[in-house]
């Protein structure tokens, strides 16, 4: 395993036993559930938006290592962006979780969740990766549920 993947793989096991931001909060403004009926992965992701700006963000929910290291990176990395700016990381993340992406990509503005480009190893493990961000962008839509079949 080269040095890269080593630490790919050390950045989503340190989010999977030590997830950011899980837990249903006393308060939120947002909400969605997300289901990937195919593996079983359940998130849902709990958002308090202020002025277009993600005040907090929380999730939880029941799903594989890949799922819950992605919502975590995912929390840290929205906190405090307007709804604009997490759009277009959304944007960011779907490319860069794309099988058809080349492997060497990466976004500066998306620092650790880069990581979880190795998943695209296992195609049928990207669904567990993507299905937090569609339940945020559904959440923030105003949509109850989001999935990724």
């Amino acid at each position: 395993m080269s040095e890269l993947n080593k630490l790919y793989k050390k950045t989503i096991l340190e989010h999977n036993r030590n997830p950011r931001n899980y837990g249903i909060p006393e308060n939120w403004t947002h909400h969605a559930e997300g289901l990937n009926a195919v593996c079983g992965d359940m998130v849902n992701v709990y958002l308090t938006i202020k002025d277009d700006v993600l005040q907090h963000v929380n999730y939880s929910g029941e799903s594989c290592a890949i799922s819950m290291a992605s919502a975590s990176m995912m929390t840290e990395l929205s906190e405090g962006l307007t709804l604009a700016d997490w759009f277009e990381r959304f944007e960011m993340f779907k490319l860069l979780m794309s099988k058809d992406a080349a492997e060497d990509l990466h976004y500066e503005t998306l620092g650790p969740v880069n990581n979880l480009v190795t998943v695209k190893k296992f195609p049928s493990r990207i669904k567990s990766a993507t299905l937090c961000w569609y339940a945020m962008a559904a959440a923030i839509k105003g949509e109850p549920t989001a999935t990724t079949e």
